[in-house]
Order: structure tokens, then C-alpha cells, then sequence
């Protein structure tokens, strides 16, 4: 569902499977009681950055798909989505999250500066092999 709704090819099995790695295949639950461990919190907190960048990098038309919507903004909607979903995943608390926001996404830096990624299809500079051969 994700995929047809933000234009990202799915990276799924046939059956619509993948495999969750970290704080993703843990619960909404498991995610809430992340208020009295700041450590589990901290784990869920790396997930979602982490999550969001790869998004950010594969997605099309994407800079920064939490649009103008803050890092701890994101942690309280998913506050508010795993207290009403326990069993939940918490990887499906924030798809849930990315497919709401996701005509409010950023589609490119603001300001003049292009960001950090590059173009895609293009090419790394190897800059060794640059400066030893002028």
C-alpha cells in the first residue's frame, strides 16, 4: 500500500513480506513504555531516523518526507498512533505516519543549497584518482 501511495518501487517479497530489523518489529506498546526507559526510547528514536533517511533517499519527488514537521513532532503522532494501535508494529506506525504526511513532504532543500545526496545516476567523484591524474 505504501509503495502505490508514494511512488516507491516495492522492495517486498511476492507476497508483500520483508524482513524488519531493530526497534521496527517491536510493538506500539513496547514502543510506549519508551517514556520510562529513555534508552528503549532511544532505540526507536534511531530506528525512525534511520527509516526516513533511507525513505528520503529512495522515494521519488522526496527531500525530507516529514515535510516541515519536527523529529519529536513525528515521536508524539507516533505517540498518539501506537497509544490507539498496542499491537501494532511500530514499522506500521510509521508507514501510517509517512502515508498521511505524504503530500506534505519537502521536495527539494530550501534555499540555494542542493543537499546533501546527489543526483541519481550520477557518479561519485573519486577524488584520488582525480588529483593524481590532473
Amino acid at each position: 500500500m505504501l509503495a502505490a501511495c508514494v511512488g516507491v518501487a516495492s522492495a517486498a517479497d511476492a507476497t508483500g513480506n520483508y524482513a524488519i530489523w531493530g526497534a521496527g518489529s517491536a510493538s506500539c506498546h513496547q514502543f510506549r513504555r519508551g517514556h520510562e526507559d529513555p534508552a528503549l526510547r532511544q532505540s526507536f528514536k534511531d530506528y525512525l531516523m534511520g527509516y526516513l533517511t533511507a525513505y528520503n533517499a529512495v522515494a521519488d519527488d522526496t527531500y525530507n518526507a516529514l515535510g516541515s514537521l519536527s523529529l519529536e513532532k513525528a515521536l508524539q503522532r507516533l505517540d498518539d498512533y501506537c497509544d490507539l494501535h498496542k499491537i501494532d508494529s511500530f514499522d506500521r506506525a510509521v508507514i501510517d505516519m509517512l502515508v498521511a504526511l505524504h503530500e506534505s513532504r519537502s521536495r527539494k532543500a530550501k534555499g540555494a543549497a542542493p543537499g546533501w545526496g546527489r543526483t541519481r545516476g550520477s557518479e561519485p567523484v573519486d577524488t584520488e584518482r582525480s588529483s593524481a591524474n590532473p
